[in-house]
């Protein structure tokens, strides 16, 4: 929604200046003129742009850094303002952090406090970030919530790391193993079959297959190498465009053998950790359900945690309704309940964090070793097939020849 910055008068005609958000220039016109006040100016504020690309790129670890540096410095009695101006000195070497941190600096030097500044950059900083930024300014505990706020970026982005750990191996080597058959199938093997078919040989089911492969591949090389980039756009459209199917394929994500249990499981992890930092820095636990959805995205786990978020409304019990959801195991319920009796719900909420966390770690160090081997012998497989495809018929032709 836009923004617009008044300046007006109140009734004992002192100057007041702010912002606020409407649908357009009548609207905010409105909204002021209802708070009693007389409008001098009124102007929208165009929000600034940063430039997140090549060299100003700001990554997570800036952010995370950006976030301790915050808290130490607050915890130490700095201003804030002070605080900024530090910081962006600080980032000499970053020209896109520098440009984000003057960008929130001359926000709050026009009267909007740090969490209007930052809501301005919601490609940067997450409306879970922003929302408890605004908690410590009501607080007063902001160094508190910019010590949360830089321990959970710093556990999301090691889970990252664990996610994406599991998948760059393998990747790696299924695509070097293509990379050679599509090689072998377009330059080796018509060279080895057009002289095979010169001897005469007979040719067995292996050298058939072999031959029906290496043609398939010359005649639709190009098909082939554009399918992947079809299929992922034609995926990434779907999934915006068909609700339904963004949720299908959200939720069948889930049911590839051993990845969809490590990535379900993380998921998990993350939902649980967001809930008790929002729950524990002073939401309620609707508010912070409601913020925790974000950080999901995937349908499937949405759909599931607003049926918990309907059923805490109408005054179930937290445990059970996220009993009724089906969101957690069994062991995790038990954990809520006990958390929830105790009055204790961030701990345990913590602590359920902790549990998926350990489980996902579990998996993929389980994974790992097998990961290695399980490729060999399919590596193991393909040059097994084209050596029977290529030497049997030679062997035949060989075994008739009299001497």
């Amino acid at each position: 929604m836009p923004q617009f910055k008044y300046l007006a008068t109140d009734a004992q005609m002192n100057r007041v200046k702010g912002f606020i958000e409407a649908q357009n220039e009548m609207d905010a016109l409105s909204k002021v003129l209802s708070q009693g006040l007389s409008v001098i100016d009124l102007q929208e504020v165009k929000a600034p742009l940063i430039d997140l690309g090549g060299e100003h790129k700001i990554s997570r670890k800036d952010i995370i850094t950006f976030t301790y540096q915050l808290e130490q410095l607050l915890s130490a009695g700095v201003p804030l303002m002070s605080v900024l101006e530090s910081l962006r000195e600080s980032f000499h070497d970053k020209k896109g952090m520098q440009t984000l941190i003057s960008q929130i600096i001359d926000d709050m030097r026009n009267g909007r406090t740090l969490s209007e500044a930052l809501s301005e950059h919601e490609k940067v900083f997450s409306p879970v970030y922003i929302s408890l930024v605004k908690v410590g300014e009501q607080t007063g505990q902001l160094e508190n919530i910019f010590h949360d706020l830089a321990e959970m970026l710093k556990w999301e982005d090691e889970l990252a790391s664990k996610a994406k750990k599991i998948m760059i191996y393998p990747s790696i080597v299924l695509t070097v193993v293509l990379a050679v058959v599509v090689i072998l199938m377009i330059f080796v093997v018509p060279q080895l079959l057009s002289f095979i078919k010169e001897m005469g040989g007979e040719i067995g089911w292996a050298t058939r297959s072999l031959i029906a492969t290496s043609d398939f591949i010359n005649n639709n090389i190009v098909l082939l190498a554009l399918a992947p980039f079809v299929l992922y756009f034609f995926i990434v459209v779907l999934r915006k465009k068909v609700p339904e199917f963004k949720k299908w394929f959200d939720c069948q994500i889930f049911k590839i053998p051993l990845i969809g249990e490590i990535v379900y499981k993380l998921k998990l992890a993350r939902l649980s950790n967001s809930l008790s930092v929002m729950y524990g820095s002073g939401l309620s636990f609707t508010e912070s359900i409601l913020l925790a959805k974000k950080v999901l995205n995937t349908e499937c786990l949405e759909e599931k945690l607003d049926m918990a978020y309907t059923s805490i409304q109408q005054g179930v019990s937290i445990h059970e309704s996220f009993k009724k959801s089906g969101i957690f195991p069994s062991l995790a319920i038990y954990m809520l309940q006990a958390g929830e009796e105790s009055g204790r719900m961030d701990e345990a909420l913590k602590n359920v964090s902790y549990f998926f966390d350990r489980d996902a770690k579990d998996l993929i160090e389980k994974i790992e070793p097998t990961i290695e081997p399980v490729l060999t012998i399919v590596l193991a497989m393909l040059v097994l097939w084209i050596m029977m495809a290529v030497l049997a018929p030679v062997y035949d032709t060989i075994s008739k020849i009299q001497f």
